[in-house]
């Protein structure tokens, strides 16, 4: 049986934020920069002084799992969380009065700022966007739970939204020992690269999120790692994460959006906000899901069972793209990563 795993380990360094990450935080820290100024400028004008804030990282950009978009994919992103030292029931009729301080305070420093439901996004031409996440908390404690100003700009309805903003991260480093984080993100990050090149085409809302398959990764990834032998498969980690995520598929199940019953993956966030990760796609875009996660499990199975390192390469290229290397045929292909291995699946069990 062929072994990938060096092509793999270098396919996630291809795709991986790297060098460009050093840009990341310029435009970072440009965009908080602007704050400040913003926020000086607007409340000077009123005779009061600026709300006090603190910032911290969030989402990929925090979980060390940013790719580099595709070819003709989607932009570079920033998560960032603003907490403003105010009390949200100070404005629980007008939860939004907090985004339109970032929005307002922003303005001009690009020509796309816009209020979205969970954040306010700044858009560069350059293809890099920073998400502005705001919360409320008087002490600007962002250890635990945090009310999210919630509600597109003109929605008929807002609200202050319970969010845990750092406990994905904790969750994460309490479930897998450092090694399996590495492979752990290493997997995450070939799935993104497969769900943009899946989704290329495909209108907002019908991918599944990469905050949703990370989710997903506490309760359905099993590490493949074996600490005596210092050997990992990256490979088979990633075909059971996905024979998993088809196993939890599970018919007549309500979708919202649908407001009908369907056959769908629910995955329930294990702290606040505890909502369906993947409750956004409609029953229609979920049947498609399941079948481009079959397609993708036959690649990573016909990769396992090929005898040739670049038939192996061959079949995950086909799902991950060209940045996946090629393979070669005089590399060892009968290594300890090869070896079949009996991996014991667990049923699946969604928590929350």
């Amino acid at each position: 049986m062929a072994d990938v795993q060096r092509q793999f380990e270098t396919f996630i360094d291809t795709i991986k934020l790297s060098d460009e990450e050093e840009t990341l935080r310029e435009k970072r820290e440009a965009v908080l920069n602007a704050l400040d100024r913003g926020l000086k400028r607007d409340f000077a004008k009123k005779n009061q002084s600026p709300p006090k804030y603190k910032r911290f990282n969030q989402g990929s950009y925090s979980l060390k799992t940013g790719i580099k978009p595709a070819e003709g994919g989607s932009d570079y992103d920033i998560d960032v969380g603003i907490v403003f030292a105010v009390d949200e029931r100070t404005y629980r009729d007008d939860p939004g009065v907090v985004k339109r301080w970032v929005r307002d305070a922003l303005d001009g420093h690009t020509d796309d700022i816009r209020i979205k439901t969970p954040c306010v996004t700044v858009t560069y031409k350059a293809g890099y966007h920073v998400d502005l996440a705001v919360y409320a908390e008087p002490d600007m404690d962002f250890s635990g739970e945090l009310p999210l100003s919630w509600g597109k700009e003109h929605a008929s309805e807002k609200s202050w939204q319970t969010n845990n903003p750092g406990e994905l991260k904790r969750q994460i480093a309490a479930t897998f020992g450092e090694t399996e984080r590495k492979q752990f993100r290493r997997v995450l990050r070939a799935l993104k690269r497969w769900r943009d090149l899946t989704y290329k085409n495909a209108t907002g809302h019908a991918a599944p999120v990469g905050v949703g398959l990370t989710i997903a990764g506490l309760t359905l990834f099993r590490p493949q790692v074996n600490i005596f032998k210092d050997t990992q498969d990256d490979r088979l980690a990633t075909e059971l994460f996905v024979r998993n995520l088809l196993d939890a598929f599970q018919n007549y199940c309500w979708s919202e959006k649908d407001q009908a019953n369907g056959r769908r993956l629910e995955v329930r966030v294990p702290f606040a906000p505890y909502g369906d990760v993947f409750a956004r796609i409609n029953n229609n875009n979920m049947a498609k899901l399941e079948g481009y996660l079959q397609d993708l499990l036959a690649d990573l199975e016909a990769a396992g069972a090929a005898e040739k390192n670049t038939v192996a390469c061959r079949h995950m290229r086909a799902s991950f793209g060209t940045d996946f290397p090629e393979g070669e045929d005089d590399q060892e292909d009968t290594t300890e990563n090869s070896k079949p291995r009996s991996a014991v699946l667990v049923p699946p069990h969604i928590s929350g």
